[in-house]
């Protein structure tokens, strides 16, 4: 098992907030990515960027450095995206490259507000993600009646893709023992010989999944432990606490309205 798998899986079931009513963590975190998304200032996300970090490590006990390093790659994305959309603005310009390509004021203002949309909806998305073990995720699916198959499919994406990652981390790892990836030429080479290998083992893996799937008296439907909450079940304090969070942040998006930098 991958270092990845070991930390993700152990943070999300052993945690302060892990046996807390799933419900509450949902509801509050659609709440808080839908008004991330309805703001047109960039200070309500940073607002809800800082309170659901400040509950996954206060509240939750997640290590700062794990913390971090899931969300390194939303923020390189997000840094990414905010560069383009600087030189890609509308309005005045505040800095040139010549031949009419430079940064306005518009642009600087769609860049900010963009990358902290992105750092607060990430960080409400980490908050449900990081504090609910996956199986009680899954049982939720059947609450709202998904389809079954959509769920079976979901439980198994979920656990193979963190094979597969473990897969190819191995191959990797004894392609560099063997001076792999040491010039040019040989690191496109290896990571063909990467890519053809990990489709083949994906093949062979599922082969192998359906044959003991199948073994088990495998009937279409994958039949797991549904031990969830109920809706019933959220507490009086975490419907104050997230009625009085979506009226303060309603109240800051009609008062901050598209208040800008620039």
């Amino acid at each position: 098992m991958s270092i990845f798998e070991d930390t993700l899986d152990h943070y999300s079931t052993n945690n302060e907030l892990s046996e807390s009513n799933i419900y509450s963590k949902i509801i509050f975190a659609l709440l808080a990515i839908l008004l991330n998304l309805m703001t047109g200032s960039p200070i309500l996300p940073f607002l809800i960027f800082l309170l659901c970090s400040f509950l996954i490590l206060y509240f939750a006990k997640i290590p700062l450095r794990f913390y971090a390093t899931f969300m390194a790659i939303p923020l390189g994305f997000a840094i990414l995206s905010g560069i383009f959309l600087a030189f890609l603005g509308t309005g005045e310009q505040i800095w040139t490259l010549g031949f009419g390509i430079g940064i306005t004021k518009g642009g600087i203002n769609q860049a900010i507000l963009v990358f902290f949309r992105v750092l607060g909806g990430v960080a409400a998305l980490g908050f449900l993600i990081l504090t609910t073990p996956m199986n009680r995720i899954f049982a939720i699916f059947h609450d709202l009646h998904v389809p079954a198959v959509i769920t079976d499919l979901a439980i198994l994406m979920y656990r193979y893709i963190f094979l597969f990652l473990d897969v190819t981390a191995t191959m990797y790892n004894s392609q560099k023992t063997r001076l792999g990836y040491h010039n040019y030429m040989s690191w496109m080479k290896c990571l063909a010989a990467l890519a053809g290998m990990v489709f083949i083992r994906t093949w062979e893996q599922g082969e192998i999944s359906y044959k003991a799937l199948a073994s088990r008296g495998y009937n279409g439907q994958l039949n797991m432990i549904r031990e969830g909450d109920s809706i019933k079940e959220v507490s009086i304090r975490d419907w104050i606490l997230i009625i009085l969070f979506v009226i303060l942040s309603v109240f800051a998006i009609i008062k901050l309205g598209n208040w800008t930098i620039f």
